[in-house]
């Protein structure tokens, strides 16, 4: 298991180096104290990253459930929640003499720990399939992903780890609440509605998401989109950020955050873009109500 802390850096710019240190210094006590709780071994510290080993994929669920809630508890700092990123995947790992661990394990972890977001729990589909009953309910499914060296793509599960969440799960999907419109997505020739409040909608480079872009600067899993509580709710997933205009006001950047979309709008790939960027078109219509 890989767990950082969201935002650090920018939490030192808008602090200062000691409030942001001793706020970073509380959240990762905490993350070391859950690890073992939870049986974990904490591997090493990173800056305001922590890297554990754990005897199961229930010990790493239960540890990372009890970090988000324990962090989540924490005082805003400068009116900044903290939040973590937790990513753990199940397998074989390679020791050597120091303690430190290796292996495709290891590079799988890092990697789900680099797609959440803040406060978000990444696991795998072989982690998801050795958890007991009760934890594998609190897994959501998300999207597949291609890791080098395998020939299947690797599928991503999110860990449902909020106050009351283990109530409303049945099987791998939150009980949600129906969508009040439909979304529309436009890209070259490829349109894509979805009103569905189960659906999840990817877009990246990737084969395998719902919209294939060609921007070099997207990410092969760049975003997804989901309904959640009634509204399409836009998570970042890439390494370069996504940006987003709605009803032609500013453009808001996003980085491994959310937004949620209405109206209508552009979603484009990157840090910034020109006329000639390649942009998704969206629209939300809201959809009429049963008569009586």
């Amino acid at each position: 298991m890989f767990a950082d802390v969201s935002r650090s850096t920018e939490l030192y710019e808008t602090v200062g180096d000691m409030l942001a240190f001793e706020a970073i210094a509380r959240c990762i006590a905490l993350m070391k104290s859950c690890s073992e709780a939870s049986g974990g071994r904490i591997v090493k510290t990173i800056g305001d990253e922590v890297m554990a080993l754990f005897p199961s994929a229930e010990h790493a669920m239960q540890a990372a459930i009890d970090m988000q809630l324990a962090v989540s508890g924490l005082p805003a700092v400068a009116g900044q929640p903290m939040s973590l990123r937790i990513g753990f995947h199940h397998g074989p790992v390679l020791p050597d003499e120091r303690g430190d661990v290796f292996g495709d394990t290891v590079n799988l972890a890092a990697r789900l720990t680099d797609l959440a977001s803040p406060g978000q729990v990444v696991t795998s589909k072989d982690a998801v399939e050795c958890l007991p009953a009760r934890l594998r309910q609190m897994a959501r499914h998300l999207y597949p992903i291609q890791v080098r060296g395998k020939r299947q793509p690797t599928e991503l599960f999110e860990a449902i780890w909020q106050q009351g969440a283990d109530l409303t799960v049945t099987g791998n999907d939150l009980q949600r609440l129906p969508c009040s419109s439909l979304l529309t997505l436009r890209y070259e020739d490829v349109c894509v509605e979805m009103s569905d409040a189960s659906a999840l909608m990817t877009i990246g480079r990737g084969a395998n998401m719902s919209i294939v872009v060609h921007d070099c600067r997207a990410s092969r899993v760049h975003a997804s989109i989901e309904c959640r509580s009634g509204k399409y709710v836009l998570r970042d997933c890439s390494a370069n950020g996504t940006r987003i205009t709605i009803d032609g006001g500013h453009e808001l950047i996003l980085r491994r955050d959310e937004v949620t979309l209405w109206g209508h709008g552009w979603i484009s790939f990157g840090p910034y873009g020109g006329d000639q960027a390649e942009r998704v078109e969206f629209s939300c219509r809201r959809l009429s109500g049963p008569s009586g």
